[in-house]
């Protein structure tokens, strides 16, 4: 009995490395490679409109958007100023092969916490998902517009409580570096 255990044993350990040989590590797709259009360093200046998360005003800042290592997942560090201060951020933008659909999720130095979908069309990304900061939730949906060859940005974000009326949140224009 002893004799046909250890038999088993060492005829799974060699399955298990047989597979473990023959599987490759994944690769990101064409659709990961569609992220790419937002690497790089940018510039950010816009407005803040005032709404249920407080006070408007001017906003500017600097985004450094970068893959994380595997290429899967795009990692964007925000830095600004607005109405209610210093601003900093992080969000991470990747493609669900399962759900074949874009995902970001992002949280920043003032509570706010985030995630939705993002849908490429053209030289247009919508995204659509929900926020919540100081015990306030809210729908947000943002158009982001590619300029000629990539190089800005524009931006138009809004925000809503109930899902049916709908408020501007921000408007800017990013402008990438050029490297």
């Amino acid at each position: 009995m002893k004799r046909v255990m250890v038999t088993l044993a060492m005829s799974m350990m060699c399955a298990v490395l047989v597979l473990a040989q023959t599987t490759q590590a994944p690769k990101p797709g064409p659709e990961h490679q569609k992220l790419a259009a937002f690497l790089g360093n940018w510039t950010f200046e816009g407005e803040i409109k005032p709404g249920p998360m407080g006070a408007g005003g001017k906003i500017t800042g600097t985004d450094r958007v970068q893959w994380l290592p595997g290429g899967f997942f795009v990692e964007r560090r925000a830095d600004g100023k607005g109405p209610m201060g210093e601003m900093k951020a992080l969000e991470i933008m990747g493609y669900d092969p399962a759900k074949k659909v874009y995902t970001y999720t992002y949280f920043d130095n003032m509570g706010a916490a985030g995630s939705g979908t993002m849908t490429p069309s053209s030289d247009t990304w919508n995204f659509t998902g929900t926020t919540s900061v100081g015990g306030k939730s809210m729908q947000e949906r943002c158009a982001l517009t590619f300029g000629a060859a990539g190089a800005s940005l524009n931006v138009k974000c809004e925000s809503s409580t109930d899902g049916k009326s709908w408020t501007p949140t921000v408007e800017g224009k990013a402008t990438k570096a050029r490297t």
